[in-house]
């Protein structure tokens, strides 16, 4: 997902998710004339956060307003195509942002799970998965209370687990997924990715507020 200077690439500059397909996640959220993966309908490579003539489907938050991050995607998707489905595309973001942050980008276990997310990968080993899933979070919990770079993975893995589980019609009890996420970026709120995430978490607000 190319965002100039201000993207939080993986340490070994390489994107989450692109092991998976082969390509990288600004591919995966569609740039330029591509298809949109929530709604099916071509996109427009009008310019960021528009639909249509240029107005935007969804107001850009005040204090993003002389950024330039909005203006890429997936940012410049969700301001476009507002509705329950791009909260749902935004929530799997924000895992991934979470996932980056806590140097969990380069797990495979990970990078599988956002990949199957994507809509790859055998549905059959869905189960499997999720039981993986659930013993890297108790894993992770154990190794410290409530705050640290642990508490933040074990987060990340436990969010991944019931994103898939909703994908299959369960009920994902607890905080909304969003919120759950937003203390993992507490600790350095400057890093790009916490920064990304707050964008989104504003965006995500807005599109679910009524």
């Amino acid at each position: 997902m190319a965002d100039g200077t201000e993207l939080d690439a993986a340490a070994d500059g390489t994107d989450i998710g692109a092991a998976a397909d082969g390509t990288d996640a600004g591919t995966r959220t569609g740039t330029g004339t591509g298809t949109d993966p929530v709604t099916g309908t071509p996109r427009s490579s009008a310019g960021a956060g528009t639909a249509g003539e240029g107005t935007p489907a969804v107001p850009l938050p005040p204090e993003w307003a002389g950024s330039d991050l909005p203006a890429e995607e997936p940012f410049r998707s969700f301001l476009a195509a507002p509705g329950p489905e791009t909260a749902a595309e935004m929530e799997r973001y924000g895992a991934e942002l979470a996932a980056r942050h806590t140097g969990l980008d380069g797990d495979a276990l990970c990078t599988l799970t956002l990949a199957v997310l994507d809509g790859c990968g055998p549905p059959e080993g869905r189960a499997q998965l999720r039981t993986d899933l659930a013993a890297r979070a108790a894993g992770a919990a154990a190794q410290t209370d409530t705050t640290g770079p642990a508490a933040g993975r074990a987060t990340v893995w436990r969010t991944l687990g019931d994103l898939l589980a909703r994908e299959e019609g369960a009920e994902v009890a607890g905080q909304p997924l969003m919120r759950r996420l937003a203390p993992v970026f507490a600790g350095d709120p400057g890093a790009p990715a916490a920064r990304r995430f707050r964008l989104l978490s504003a965006l995500y607000e807005t599109v679910t507020r009524g």
